[in-house]
């Protein structure tokens, strides 16, 4: 292993696995650190172990064993120590270390040090690590440099540094004299373009003070008299100075691609925005008198600029942000919009991502002028870089309205067809945003937003969520026209029965549900309706075949499309007329009876039964889906007397019930838990069963404007075979396990009050591989001292039979709740 710098990082480079670097680093340094201990190592190598452990420090190893070395560094007398120092002590330290103090005499030292390159490293320093400590301390050195020192170089470096202290402890506006900065813009020998920066710099910062809310100092400093009112003088040297600036009149020294100190201007440029921005904030009319020649002053330079160079690019931007943070008049608003679309007309990625970025915040502003340049905003759609295509996407939708929905959808239709797999987040979001546009926009010719779902199914079926699947069933239920959805299903019917048709591949799950759906929903009006179009190859026999292959295909991969098969099934049965065909529906319902899926068991047995009844009543039962509204209002006054707490996901007894159970609670009485119906579910989900069970019940709290149900307990009798499996002050808790067979058991609980319980709730939990129902307390939920209520329960699945139970009453008419809850296992096993 080498000794020098160069040789470390070659050695670690040169690492061929993971294990050997490990090794090469943890030795390093070990030998940095025993190094560092030893007082009689000389300056040289002291240096080549600092440098080291910066390098150290790049790959993100521990160095704090360096930290007080890099202070000895600053110590020295050497430049080359100080100046490593320095370095060392701005990377390893940080304003809340507190080795921090130790460098306050030592920055002192160096800020009066007759060497202006020892003085320029203190100053670069301070301004890194200034604590606010540092600050009070060392902003009078620092305001002695401003004051008495005629080089440039180090007025700049002062004049940064002070910034930073100010903006780190705005106490010290209490001693900034605006007059060291007027003397020194008023001397042109000594106000070069980086001094001029170095100003820009600590205006910044005060102007940043009064933005943010500082505006009245504890010791009752009035900042708009006293600080703003003053800084307000040197608004028109500003104007000169950047009119001069923009001017043809090029500086060699500062020449940027033709442009002039193109980083100057743009801190000037922001720096009278600061000035405007607190001027409104604080209405002051030393600033705001000035406004309309900034007006004239920007408008002069986005014209003047030229933007076909990154330089100039630079400055127009920083002008376009000054516009609209400033909300400046309507002309100039416009003429941002138009500078930003040139930078979208230019071939550079990262002016293009810039100007979408900007365009999508200034919409609001101005959408009519950023609709003026939609097709450079559809030409970024087809980018190669996808950020861009991204930010594009993002702006089109942000100028999307009902006079540009048409051209624009389009224009997103085309797009789609030219993405593949690796654009996935990008597909959809656009059809996310697609099927929200759909919802706040009326479309008057609906057919032709059937056909865009059509497409949209079609080109990027697989990548949709069911949630958007169960919006797009909305929108194409809530159509006016028959004869509109019956032309939709006709075109789905002949795109998937084709056999010879290659545009809708096997794992177009979008385009299978809604099909499937559709067939249930509006088969008749294709088979039975006098569309003209109607083609040989629609028919019973041909849709009843493509359910049986359908389901044949997902049997084993997707249980979700098999439930949605049934229910079409089910529907469909009402609305052909051969037997056949008939029959064939009924045995594809009846193919699930002895499933191994508890929701595809009990929904066959289900279907079944409905199967078995007469025309008539299927026909009522199983009549067309209503129109859906996607939010459903929900009154706050819930009446009656119980309401049973529904849940699909699977109960895990091991976690946290009380937390779940209150959230509910909360959720579900304030009425603030109102979800979008979801058409999926309410046709082909789990909540259409009859008796599907629930996994969490729940006894609500009576209305406090009726007063206590006069029923008496005496009916409820406590069995003599019921084990008690709680007791606590308040009250008994009995089971009675009336029933244990395979897969299924039933019992019953009986709650016996030691004192007047009122309002009594339950929360009951099983594990994950059980499912839960859970019947209404009986008689009722107040039940008086020595008297019984009961409530049923169900539990499905299999494993041992366990109970977490939690209990929520008012004890004795007490207003507020009293919790308890315990868990117990049964001996028995479904």
């Amino acid at each position: 292993m080498g000794s020098s710098l160069r040789s470390f990082i070659k050695d670690v480079r040169g690492a061929k696995t993971l294990a050997d670097e490990r090794a090469i680093i943890t030795k390093q340094s070990a030998k940095i650190r025993t190094k560092l201990r030893d007082d009689h190592l000389p300056h040289e190598k002291r240096r080549v172990n600092i440098q080291k452990l910066l390098y150290l420090y790049i790959l993100g190893e521990k160095t704090h064993f360096g930290q007080v070395e890099s202070i000895n560094l600053v110590a020295s007398d050497e430049f080359v120590d100080k100046r490593l120092g320095y370095l060392a002590a701005t990377l390893l330290l940080d304003e809340s270390e507190d080795l921090l103090t130790l460098l306050t005499n030592m920055l002192n030292n160096d800020l009066h040090h007759p060497n202006k390159y020892v003085v320029s490293l203190a100053l670069t320093s301070l301004g890194f690590l200034s604590s606010p400590e540092l600050a009070r301390d060392l902003y009078p050195d620092v305001e002695n440099i401003i004051k008495n020192s005629r080089d440039p170089f180090l007025l700049k470096k002062a004049l940064q540094c002070a910034a930073k202290l100010i903006f780190k402890d705005d106490s010290l506006l209490e001693i900034f004299n605006i007059e060291d900065i007027t003397r020194v813009l008023s001397n042109h020998s000594i106000c070069t373009h980086g001094v001029l920066l170095g100003i820009t710099k600590i205006l910044q910062s005060i102007l940043l003070i009064g933005l943010n809310g500082n505006k009245e100092e504890e010791d009752g400093i009035d900042y708009n008299n006293d600080i703003l009112a003053p800084l307000s003088l040197l608004l028109r040297e500003f104007f000169v100075r950047l009119e001069n600036l923009n001017s043809k009149n090029i500086e060699p020294g500062y020449d940027v691609q033709g442009i002039c100190d193109p980083f100057l201007q743009c801190e000037m440029i922001y720096t009278l925005q600061l000035y405007f921005q607190v001027g409104e904030l604080l209405d002051s009319k030393h600033v705001l008198g000035y406004k309309d020649n900034f007006c004239d002053l920007l408008t002069r330079i986005a014209t003047n600029t030229d933007s076909t160079k990154n330089s100039g690019q630079a400055i127009l931007y920083e002008t376009v942000k000054t516009i609209f943070s400033l909300n400046l008049n309507q002309p100039l608003r416009v003429l941002g919009v138009n500078i930003l679309a040139k930078f979208l007309a230019g071939k550079d990625n990262n002016t293009k991502y810039v100007s979408l970025n900007t365009l999508l915040k200034v919409v609001p502003q101005e959408p009519t002028a950023v609709q003026r340049h939609r097709k450079f905003i559809s030409h970024c759609l087809q980018d190669n870089d996808v950020s861009i295509r991204m930010r594009a996407l993002e702006l089109s939708f942000a100028i999307l309205d009902g006079s540009n929905l048409v051209e624009l959808v389009n224009e997103l239709m085309k797009f789609l067809a030219k993405q593949d797999e690796d654009s996935k987040d990008l597909i959809i979001y656009t059809i996310d945003h697609l099927v929200d546009t759909f919802d706040t926009h009326v479309v008057k010719d609906e057919s032709w937003k059937l056909d865009v779902f059509l497409n949209i199914l079609k080109l990027v079926g697989p990548f949709i969520n069911y949630e958007k699947i169960n919006d797009i069933l909305i929108i194409i239920n809530n159509t006016t026209k028959l004869f509109d959805k019956s032309n939709f299903l006709q075109k789905l019917l002949s795109l998937s029965l084709d056999g010879e048709s290659m545009e809708i591949s096997d794992d177009n799950i979008g385009w299978q549900l809604v099909l499937v759906w559709c067939i249930g929903e509006y088969g008749d009006l294709v088979l039975n309706g006098d569309n003209k179009n109607n083609t040989s190859s629609i028919n019973e026999s041909s849709i009843t075949d493509y359910l049986l292959n359908l389901q044949e295909c997902y049997t084993t991969t997707n249980h979700k499309i098999i439930n949605y098969i049934l229910t079409t099934a089910l529907k469909l049965s009402i609305k052909i007329f051969d037997a056949k065909n008939i029959e064939k529906l009924r045995q594809l319902i009846l193919n699930y009876a002895d499933s191994t899926d508890l929701t595809l068991q009990m929904k066959s047995n289900q279907y079944e039964i409905f199967f078995n009844q007469s025309l008539s009543v299927k026909k009522t039962i199983l009549e067309t889906m209503p129109k859906f509204e996607k939010i459903a209002e929900k009154s706050n006054n819930v009446k009656g007397s119980s309401k049973n707490l529904i849940s699909n996901e699977p109960i895990d007894l091991l976690s946290d019930l009380l937390n779940e159970d209150s959230k509910s609670e909360t959720k579900d009485s304030t009425g603030d838990n109102v979800k979008p119906i979801d058409i999926l579910e309410e046709i082909f989900g789990e909540k259409n069963d009859i008796t599907q069970p629930l996994k969490r019940g729940e006894e609500e709290e009576k209305s406090t404007n009726h007063p206590t149900v006069a029923i008496t307990n005496a009916d409820v009798i406590l069995p003599s075979d019921a084990t008690k499996i709680y007791d606590s002050s308040s009250l008994n808790v009995y089971a009675s396990l009336l029933s244990v067979s395979s897969g299924l058991a039933h019992l019953d609980l009986f709650f016996q009050a030691k004192s007047l319980i009122s309002d009594l709730q339950t929360f009951c939990a099983v594990p994950k591989a059980q499912k839960l129902t859970l019947g209404q307390l009986y008689p009722s939920s107040t039940i008086k001292a020595s008297q019984v209520c009961k409530q049923s329960l169900k539990v499905s699945g299999s494993g041992k039979l366990k109970l977490r139970i939690k209990l929520d009453f008012h004890l004795n008419g007490s207003s507020s709740t009293t919790n308890e809850q315990f868990d117990h296992k049964f001996n028995e096993s479904l």
